[in-house]
């Protein structure tokens, strides 16, 4: 016989859990930051114990199911705020890494949103219509290119004003944390996932994610294979210095972007030899 725990007594150790694993990570959170503050007058392993507690009871618990409501802007708003948040927070800890502080908090606020917005994505259970995915002309990827070049700048030229940084160093914090962190991931994922379907559509054809995903995947696959590929080269005696990074996460793009041009050429064969019905 299966335990459930079901009607207002499963609602409320599921508020209970809820409310015990925020105040957690909130005074885990000051006392990261004002060491003692908290741990002075109260220890936080107790705390904890009572999280995983609720949390246990709450699996154990039957909920009902809840409809899928479209995200508000509410949603985003807090999203966007947790990003923030957690930039400030890796920043403050991070504060004595100089440069290297930047990139790592601008990497992990990008990455909370972005994971933050795959599992509100995630939660429709509605399938809308399908739509006929997009296609952009040459003039808007360029247009959409510039934009994202001026807002780069402008968020360089930001944080010199609010820093020590001159606009230049934060120029090439910015830019240099694309081209290692994002870049070589991007191009990677199209060997994987060649297609991208819209945010609307629930089109479950191989081989498609949307744009969220491939954002989030392109820094892990980045963050992944590019210290990797740097480590071993390096242990085949090539230093570890500026140009040499530079060329060998160039070195990784091309080959990436040969692969995917060899497997695009080589499907297009493949469907040429296919009989027409």
């Amino acid at each position: 016989m299966k335990l459930k725990i079901k009607g207002n007594t499963a609602e409320l150790i599921n508020y209970l859990f809820q409310g015990l694993l925020i105040a957690y990570l909130l005074l885990l959170l000051i006392e990261q930051i004002w060491t003692g503050s908290v741990s002075m007058y109260v220890n936080l392993n107790y705390v904890l114990i009572l999280v995983i507690i609720a949390g246990i009871l709450d699996v154990f618990s039957e909920h009902e199911e809840v409809k899928y409501q479209k995200p508000k802007l509410w949603d985003y708003f807090f999203i966007s705020a947790l990003g923030i948040l957690g930039f400030f927070i890796i920043k403050f800890k991070t504060i004595e890494l100089g440069w290297l502080s930047w990139m790592i908090s601008i990497i992990a606020g990008i990455l909370i949103i972005l994971l933050s917005l795959l599992v509100l994505e995630d939660d429709k259970q509605e399938k809308p219509k399908k739509s006929k995915p997009k296609k952009y002309s040459l003039k808007t990827k360029i247009l959409f290119a510039i934009i994202t070049i001026f807002i780069l700048n402008l968020i360089s030229l930001v944080i010199s004003l609010f820093t020590s940084l001159s606009y230049l160093e934060t120029l090439r914090i910015i830019f240099g944390s694309i081209y290692v962190l994002f870049l070589p991931g991007f191009i990677i994922t199209y060997i994987f996932f060649p297609k991208t379907k819209e945010f609307d559509s629930e089109d479950k054809e191989s081989g498609s994610i949307d744009w969220i995903e491939r954002i989030a995947l392109s820094f892990a696959l980045s963050i992944a294979i590019v210290p990797l590929v740097v480590f071993y080269l390096n242990l085949i005696g090539l230093k570890i210095s500026l140009l040499n990074s530079f060329l060998t996460i160039l070195g990784i793009m091309i080959i990436s972007s040969g692969i995917l041009y060899f497997k695009k050429r080589f499907r297009k064969q493949q469907s040429l030899k296919l009989p027409k019905k």
